[in-house]
């Protein structure tokens, strides 16, 4: 049996080219298995629908998954109607955060296309399908946990949820030569630099409950961590590989600062000679932890900030204080660590103009790096999400428009992510928080602002060979950068059977 795989593109001219671990860890274990398995990141390639099509039809496969997460639903429908056209006797698999909460109404909806939907994580889900696949063409897979399907009377079937990988140790490192194109180091055009780059999780799940977030329901507030001596093998197979830089894309990687030092320690034992960046909590800053971070080759923290404002971080379910945010850039200096990024996100249910502008102005008085202005986001899954259709402020089947591959059209709501402000806010008060957003950057980058921050730059690029090679790709591509980030959203992609957030 010939298996494609794809992280599907948002056909977009903006796109921050992740590398697409969930189906890196699904081509892995299938080809374990025996499977011819291919594996096309669409998204990294900027391949439109007939992109996708004309090289599936070089593979001809018998079976295609789909990565599927929200922002990219719609054109992945497009992709997989055209798929279904050029051969109906495709079997069609999607998953991701998306299908494992919308399964219902995908299946309901597009079920004449979408064959399996997989629940959850969905890496032996996904196996134990492809060989059941295998094996029959005339019984359904009514055994396998995990899954959402219709029945040949269109009956909708749910099996019961599969549950966690408990050991993460036990999964195989994926296999990165699986996907055939050179990542660097970029953020929604942003090129901070050009070395080759690559991803790890090192644990899953977080135990907090932010409102804003589908980690909560995807994983069941469960951390699951892989054990330090298993994360120092897989980064010497990256290293020997020729990788010079690696993010740790783990939901909450500073989570337990006990186990993070000892992951630190062990690189600093190995030689492992890797530039690494990950995001972190401004309540999880130990001292020692961030100084082991720094001389274990972390160059940039992501700090996610999200309001200057307490209520809003209380609205949010942060469960962060405001009088910690100077603290937790304060150590990260201390520590030496080279790039300080500070993570907000505007526009929240609630927030006016002058929050809006109190954390821009938090942001450009404090000593961070880079900042990301987000413009708050909700889709299905998330606590906002449920909050709002529960209350019938919003409604998961009216018609919205939305942008998809450039063009507006007609779709459901859940269907797609939808922007708080849109819906609870008047078109003028809209305006003026989007134009407050949109000249954020304007203030961060600002004549005055911009000298301290290159001056800081140099200083820092005397230090460190890291800090000189980013301050000229942001030199070189400040303008371009300048207008990737003024339209950056609030969603990261991910690949389901791990969650790259």
């Amino acid at each position: 049996m010939k298996i494609a795989l794809i992280n599907p593109s948002l056909e977009t001219n903006i796109y921050t080219p992740w590398v697409p671990l969930g189906i890196l860890y699904l081509g892995t274990i299938l080809k374990e298995h025996g499977f011819n398995v291919k594996l096309l990141d669409a998204a990294a390639k900027f391949y439109n629908k007939y992109d996708v099509l004309e090289w599936l039809k070089t593979i001809k496969p018998d079976v295609v998954g789909i990565s599927v997460f929200t922002i990219a639903f719609l054109p992945s429908i497009d992709l997989i109607k055209i798929i279904k056209d050029w051969n109906p006797s495709i079997k069609i698999i999607i998953g991701h955060y998306h299908p494992t909460m919308e399964y219902e109404n995908i299946l309901n909806k597009y079920g004449d296309y979408v064959d399996y939907c997989v629940r959850g994580e969905g890496e032996y889900t996904f196996l134990k399908l492809c060989e059941f696949l295998d094996k029959h063409d005339d019984i359904l897979p009514t055994e396998i946990p995990g899954l959402a399907f219709q029945d040949p009377k269109k009956n909708l079937i749910v099996t019961p949820d599969a549950p966690l990988i408990k050991n993460l140790d036990e999964l195989p490192f994926p296999d990165r030569t699986l996907i055939d194109y050179k990542y660097k180091w970029n953020f929604s055009g942003f090129e901070f630099s050009n070395y080759n780059l690559t991803s790890i999780v090192s644990s899953r799940g977080c135990p907090f409950n932010c409102s804003y977030c589908a980690c909560t329901k995807f994983a069941q507030r469960r951390f699951r961590p892989r054990s330090p001596e298993n994360i120092i093998e897989e980064m010497q197979i990256i290293a020997d590989q020729g990788y010079t830089q690696l993010n740790f894309v783990d939901d909450n990687f500073t989570l337990q600062p006990k186990r993070t030092i000892k992951i630190c320690q062990l690189m600093k034992k190995e030689k492992i000679d890797i530039d690494w960046h990950t995001d972190g909590r401004v309540d999880q800053t130990s001292q020692d932890m961030l100084v082991w971070m720094r001389k274990a080759g972390c160059k940039s923290i992501w700090y996610g900030f999200e309001s200057a404002n307490q209520r809003i971080l209380d609205i949010y379910n942060k469960r962060t204080k405001v009088s910690q945010f100077n603290e937790a850039i304060k150590k990260a200096r201390k520590a030496n660590i080279d790039l300080i990024v500070g993570l907000f996100m505007l526009g929240a249910p609630t927030e006016t103009i002058d929050e809006v502008k109190n954390t821009i102005q938090f942001a450009v008085r404090s000593d961070i790096d880079v900042p990301f202005f987000n413009v708050v986001e909700i889709f299905s899954g998330t606590k906002f999400w449920q909050d709002y259709t529960t209350q019938g402020i919003i409604h998961p089947n009216e018609k919205i428009n939305v942008p998809v591959a450039g063009k507006i059209r007609e779709a459901e709501r859940w269907e797609t992510n939808s922007r708080v402000i849109d819906f609870l806010l008047p078109q003028k008060e809209r305006d003026q928080m989007l134009n407050e957003i949109q000249g954020a950057y304007k203030q961060f980058f600002s004549f005055d602002r911009k000298k301290i921050l290159l001056l800081k730059l140099i200083l820092r690029a005397i230090k460190s060979k890291f800090m000189l090679n980013m301050g000229y790709n942001i030199a070189k591509n400040f303008k371009s950068a300048m207008e990737a980030m003024t339209t950056f959203r609030n969603s990261k992609p991910r690949g389901f059977g791990v969650y790259d957030e």
